[in-house]
C-alpha cells in the first residue's frame, strides 16, 4: 500500500495584525521547526526551515511574501481583498524574485535542480475569509509526488540527470490551476554518485514507457543509461518502490544532434547551393561549412548563370525565384528532395520546434564548466585573412580537441542580449576549425539576407546576422519562420517576409 505523502500538510495557525491607516497587514504563521531538506522517507513528511517563503494571493493577485525565521512565517501583505479567502503557495527552494504585489496574476516554478534540496510545491486556502485582525489556519496540499530511484553511476563527481519528467509548472492565481509541462527535455537533476535518491516530481497522468539509452545521464553527459517504465504520477503520491537506473555506458561522439524526443540528425556538410549554368544547373552543398557566395548580381537575377546560396522560403522547385512579392512563395517545396536519402532518411530543412530543441532543449556535453553546451558564437579566419562570423553548434556528445582554445564561458549558450558581445570571443583558424569539425561541430555562417531595400536588391548584414529558413509558415501567407542570430542573441521564431533570400542548412536522421 502506497503511503500518502504529507509534505507541509501540518495545520498552521496565523496571527494577523492590521497596521493602521494602510492596506498593509502583518501576518505571523506558527509552524513546527524542522528541515524540509531531510525528507522523512518512512511517511514522506517534509517540514519547513529558516528562510523558506510562502507567497500570498488574494483576489487572484499576489499580495506579499511571508518568510520563515526558524520558528514561524512572518511578513507583510499589501491590498488583500476583504471578505475573501487568502491563498498560500509554497514554491520550492528557489525564490520567486519577479512577483510584484498588486500586479502579478501568475507565476512559473521549476523543480529541475534537486542536487542539494527537494523543491516541494504545495498550496492551501485560509480556513475562513480575510477580515483583518484574528486567527486563521490552513492546510498546505501537495502539488507534487515523492519518488525513489536506486541509482548506480560510474561517475561519482557529476550530478545524475533523469529526463522525460514534468519539471515545470505554470500557476494561474485567478483560477488556482497548475499547468504541468516539460522544460529542457524534462530533466530532473539529482545529487551525484550512486545510491538511493528521492526526487520531487510533478504529476503525469500517463505512464512513462521504458526509455532507450540516453534518457538518464551524468550532468557532463559523459555517461548514459536507460530509464525504466514509470507508472502514472499523481499529486501527493509517495512512490517508494524504487526505480532502478544504471548509468554506466560511456557517451560516444557520433556527430549527431537531438532535434526532438527520439529524433537525432546529422547536418549537411555546408549551406545549400544551386549552381552551374542556366542550361545545366544542379543542387549541392558548400564545400566548406564557412563558405558564403559573394556573387550579388547573380543571386538577385542580374546575371546569366544561376549560382546562389540564399533562397526565398520553400523554393525547392523554383530556386531562381527572386520575386519581392510574398504571394509568389505561398507553397513550400522541400529543398532536400533533390538529394539522395541517406540509409532511407530524407534530407529536409528543420522545423521551428526542431531548431529550438537543438539550441535550447537537448542534453549535451559539459564544456568549459558549462553544462549542456549547445552552441557558441565564433569567427573563422580563412587562410587569406578573410573572417567569417557565425555560430558553432556542438554535437550531443562532444570532446573538445587538444590544442584548440576552449570557447569562452560567456559565449556558450549565449542569450543575454549583451550588445558588447562579439563573434571574436572565439576566433579559430581554418586548421583549428578542421579539428573542431572532426570532433562533430557544425558552423552556421552569418550570411545576412538578400532583400529589396529602397528599390535596390542586394545583400545586407553579411557577417552580422544569420538567417536560416525553417519549414514553418505559422499559418501566415506572407511570412515564414527562420532562426535568426547576431553576436549578442539567437532567436528561433523570427517571423519574416517569405521573399527574402536566407541561408538553408539541411539535415537527415
Amino acid at each position: 500500500m502506497v503511503l500518502s505523502m504529507m509534505i507541509g500538510m501540518t495545520q498552521c495557525k496565523k496571527n494577523i495584525q492590521c497596521l493602521p491607516d494602510r492596506q498593509v497587514y502583518h501576518i505571523n504563521i506558527d509552524v513546527n521547526r524542522a528541515s524540509k531538506v531531510d525528507v522523512n522517507t518512512v511517511n514522506g513528511m517534509v517540514n519547513f526551515e529558516e528562510n523558506d517563503c510562502l507567497y500570498v494571493v488574494s483576489g487572484g493577485v499576489y499580495v506579499g511574501t511571508l518568510k520563515h525565521d526558524g520558528t514561524s512565517f512572518a511578513g507583510d501583505i499589501t491590498g488583500p481583498v476583504m471578505d475573501s479567502p487568502l491563498y498560500f503557495y509554497f514554491l520550492g527552494t528557489e525564490p520567486q524574485k519577479y512577483l510584484k504585489a498588486g500586479e502579478t496574476t501568475s507565476c512559473t516554478v521549476s523543480i529541475e535542480n534537486q542536487t542539494s534540496s527537494l523543491p516541494v510545491v504545495s498550496c492551501g486556502i485560509s480556513n475562513r475569509e480575510f477580515t483583518g485582525e484574528g486567527s486563521y489556519s490552513t492546510f498546505l496540499y501537495n502539488k507534487c509526488a515523492l519518488v525513489k530511484f536506486n541509482v548506480t553511476s560510474d561517475m561519482s563527481s557529476e550530478a545524475v540527470c533523469i529526463g522525460r519528467m514534468n519539471n515545470y509548472a505554470t500557476i494561474d492565481f485567478s483560477t488556482k490551476q497548475f499547468d504541468y509541462s516539460q522544460k529542457d527535455g524534462g530533466v530532473i537533476k539529482l545529487s551525484s554518485g550512486s545510491g538511493e535518491k528521492w526526487a520531487i516530481v510533478f504529476p503525469n497522468e500517463e505512464a512513462l514507457e521504458a526509455s532507450s539509452l540516453g534518457a538518464a545521464f551524468t550532468a557532463d553527459y559523459s555517461y548514459q543509461g536507460e530509464c525504466p517504465a514509470i507508472r502514472p504520477i499523481h499529486a501527493n503520491d509517495f512512490m517508494d518502490d524504487g526505480y532502478d537506473i544504471t548509468i554506466a555506458t560511456p557517451s560516444v561522439s557520433d556527430g549527431m544532434f537531438t532535434m526532438d524526443t527520439g529524433k537525432r540528425v546529422i547536418f549537411a556538410k555546408g549551406n545549400l547551393q544551386y549552381i552551374g549554368s542556366a542550361a545545366e544547373p544542379y543542387w549541392t552543398f558548400a564545400a566548406e561549412q564557412y563558405d558564403l557566395m559573394e556573387n550579388t548580381d547573380e543571386q538577385t537575377g542580374g546575371a546569366a548563370n544561376v549560382d546562389r546560396d540564399r533562397f526565398g522560403w520553400g523554393t525547392g522547385d523554383y530556386p531562381n525565384n527572386v520575386s519581392a512579392c510574398n504571394n509568389d512563395y505561398t507553397v513550400y517545396a522541400e529543398w532536400g528532395k533533390h538529394f539522395e536519402p541517406v540509409d532511407g532518411h530524407e534530407w529536409h530543412a528543420p522545423k521551428c520546434v526542431e531548431w529550438e530543441y537543438v539550441m535550447f532543449t537537448r542534453s549535451a556535453s559539459k564544456l568549459n564548466d558549462v553544462y549542456n553546451a549547445r552552441f557558441a558564437r565564433a569567427q573563422i579566419v580563412k587562410d587569406n585573412g578573410d573572417k567569417v562570423n557565425g555560430i558553432i553548434l556542438f554535437p550531443d556528445v562532444y570532446e573538445h580537441p587538444d590544442g584548440v582554445a576552449l570557447p569562452t564561458k560567456s559565449s556558450i549558450n549565449y542569450t543575454n542580449n549583451n550588445h558588447n558581445a562579439s563573434y571574436t570571443d572565439n576566433s579559430y583558424t581554418v586548421a583549428e576549425w578542421d579539428l573542431l569539425e572532426e570532433a562533430g561541430c557544425v558552423f552556421l555562417p552569418a550570411g545576412g539576407q538578400r532583400i529589396n531595400k529602397s528599390g535596390a536588391v542586394g545583400f545586407y548584414d553579411v557577417n552580422i546576422e544569420g538567417h536560416y529558413w525553417s519549414q514553418c509558415d505559422l499559418g501566415d501567407l506572407e511570412h515564414a519562420c527562420n532562426i535568426y542570430y547576431t553576436d549578442y542573441r539567437p532567436y528561433i521564431y523570427d517571423k519574416n517576409d517569405k521573399y527574402k533570400g536566407f541561408s538553408v542548412r539541411l539535415v537527415h536522421e
